[in-house]
């Protein structure tokens, strides 16, 4: 009875300790779906901005203009191809072992941190570009 008691009064405390402390990680599969989350809703700022860059390299005064211009559209494009490869390639239901899953979504999880920086870093510059 007494270590009834005690077990009951340790996994009270440390439930306490674990609830008033850090947050839980998030399960991978969330991870990587808000990293997903987070930057396609930009999609659609990515085909406007590379629309407005081709559009002012068509009016471009000299060709180093307009070759830079060029560059930037076409660094939007392959962050939006990169997106769609990744959203084409991921299966929301893979199966396998539990390690098999975990390596599955860790690398997953780093290829959509990559889509990411090309899509964040390709619109800013294009958009550094349109100002």
């Amino acid at each position: 009875m007494k270590n009834i008691i005690a077990i009951a009064i340790l996994s009270i405390a440390l439930g306490a300790c674990s609830s008033t402390g850090e947050k839980a990680e998030k399960p991978l599969f969330d991870q990587v779906m808000d990293l997903h989350d987070e930057v396609m809703p930009k999609m659609g700022d990515l085909n406007k901005a590379k629309k407005a860059l081709m559009a002012k390299a068509a009016s471009a005064e000299t060709d180093s203009a307009k070759q830079s211009l060029e560059m930037l559209a076409n660094n939007i494009e392959l962050a939006n191809e990169a997106m769609m490869d990744w959203m084409r390639n991921f299966d929301p239901n893979f199966e396998g072992t539990e390690e098999e899953v975990e390596e599955y979504l860790t690398k997953k999880k780093k290829g959509i941190e990559k889509v990411s920086e090309m899509m964040n870093n390709s619109l800013a510059k294009g958009q550094e570009a349109l100002n």
